[in-house]
Order: C-alpha cells, then structure tokens, then sequence
C-alpha cells in the first residue's frame, strides 16, 4: 500500500516538472500578443492574419519543449489515469479546435454576424465565444492537472468581451492592444523567468554523466 502510494506521488511529482519550464506560459502569452495585434494584420492581408493567431504559439510550444525541456528531464511514462486524461484533451483538441478556427472564420466573412440591436445588446457572439474559451481552457487544466490554463482562459474569456465592450469607447484596433498586449508581455516575462530558473536546475546532463554506469 505504502508503495503504490509512494510510486502515485513519483509520479506525480514527475508530471509536474513538465509544467515547471515556463514554456506553456511563454506559448499563452504569445497568443495574447497575436490577439492584440489581429485586427491590425486583418487590415494588412486580410484573412491571412488567421494564420498568425493560430501558428506562432504552438510552433513556439513545440519547439521548445523538443530542443530545451527534452533534452533536460526526457520523456516520462505514466499511469493509465492520466493517459486517459491525456486522451480525452487530445479528442477534444481535434474537435474544438478546427471548430473554432472555422467560426472564426465565418464570423469575419459575414454569415455569423449578429446585428446591434438584437439578443444581449449586440454582445451575444463576444460573450458566446468567450465563455467557450474560458469552458475549454477550464477542461484542458483539469485534464492535464495545471491550473495556470484556467486563469490564462478567463484572461483570453474576459478579454474578448471587454474587446467588444470598449469597441463603443476606444477606436479599434487599440481596444485589442490594451486589453490582450499587457497581459501578454507580462506573462511572456514571468515565463522567461521560469524558464531560466529551470534551465539553473535542470541542465543538460553530459555525456560522461549519461554514459556512466
């Protein structure tokens, strides 16, 4: 008993060192900074700025954890409960996210727009795809045990609607730059930080020190 208990708590330990490197940080970041400037990219090429919502950050996240956090702690087996966590996110990454992106889409082309005067005062598609973001990053930090994703989602949830809100009071697109870019750098910051940190405790072992034994 003693054992099973003392291998759950490697275990667990193991898992969260995952999280310890700042790089998931660093990547929501990166996408609160694309969110600040997608209106100006929407004017510049169009719907191509889709393109730099969707790619900087995961290409960021994937880099980085193949060429800095890898090469540190490796590749850790788990348990079957939280593969089966693992699984579910991933299903539910394959669904919403192509579902998003084509919303997304769709909005800006037109046939989702919904006009001023009708349900929640004009507001029903930013508090609709708000809520959603803040649902889906409320699931992901559970399924993957790292709560820094549920508050990273109510800032994205949050963010989208008072977007919209000081579209009334601010001309756009500095609204999305001073609701999204502030807490983007200093998330983007205290990832850095983090990552250094890590990068102090974890360093690259050697090849004297991998071959040994």
């Amino acid at each position: 008993m003693n054992e099973n208990i003392n291998l759950k708590t490697l275990e667990k330990k193991a898992y969260h060192i995952n999280f310890q490197d700042g790089i998931y940080d660093i990547m929501f970041g990166i996408l609160l900074i694309s969110f600040a400037v997608a209106p100006i990219l929407r004017e510049i090429i169009g719907l191509g700025y889709i393109f730099f919502m969707i790619v900087p950050a995961p290409l960021f996240y994937m880099l980085a954890k193949k060429y800095i956090s890898l090469p540190r702690i490796g590749i850790a087996k788990y348990g079957g409960h939280r593969k089966k966590k693992h699984r579910a996110m991933l299903i539910i990454s394959l669904i919403t996210f192509p579902i998003s992106i084509i919303l997304l889409t769709l909005t800006y082309l037109g046939p989702f727009q919904i006009d001023v005067s009708t349900a929640l005062g004009g507001y029903a598609v930013p508090i609709s795809a708000g809520l959603f973001a803040i649902f889906i990053c409320g699931l992901t930090a559970y399924l993957i045990d790292f709560s820094h994703i549920f508050y990273y989602g109510l800032i994205v949830g949050l963010g989208i609607m008072i977007t919209e809100y000081l579209n009334t009071i601010i001309e756009p697109p500095i609204n999305n730059v001073l609701t999204f870019s502030l807490p983007g750098f200093i998330i983007i910051l205290l990832g850095l930080y983090t990552l250094s940190q890590f990068i102090k405790k974890y360093p690259i072992p050697t090849e004297e020190i991998t071959n040994a034994g």
